[in-house]
């Protein structure tokens, strides 16, 4: 019951390995008001086709990537919502003036089930942070 989220996830991690906004913005529902909050933008970004034109504007700013993984993946299914929790670790390279870059985070994506299958319609994104946890 949960390869339809982890779907999702999947879908995400690959949108990001080929710099492919399609992918991504498949994973959306078009008829909800999604809430998408990146770690870099100071506000939500609403909607899914205002999704795909963030995911347009950041593809074209990134050259290559070259590691997209996700992890420490954690899914709960309640009813027709569900929430998928994991890491991510992606490198890769701008494209002007190629510099190298880094980005480890963690992300919670909600989504609900319709008639299409599972869709998402909330994406948080955090970066971690410097300090580890003493036992």
């Amino acid at each position: 019951m949960t390869a339809g989220i982890a779907a999702l996830v999947e879908a995400y991690r690959s949108g990001w390995a080929h710099r492919d906004a399609a992918t991504i913005g498949s994973i959306w529902d078009p008829e909800y008001e999604v809430v998408y909050c990146p770690s870099e933008l100071d506000r939500p970004i609403l909607g899914a086709a205002s999704i795909g034109r963030y995911y347009e504007r950041v593809f074209h700013d990134i050259g290559a990537v070259h590691v997209m993984t996700v992890g420490d993946m954690r899914i709960d299914i309640i009813g027709d919502m569900a929430y998928a929790f994991f890491s991510f670790h992606l490198e890769g390279e701008t494209a002007v003036a190629p510099e190298s870059f880094v980005v480890d985070g963690r992300n919670t994506l909600i989504a609900h089930r319709t008639d299409d299958g599972w869709k998402g319609i909330h994406y948080h994104e955090s970066l971690r942070g410097p300090l580890a946890e003493q036992p």
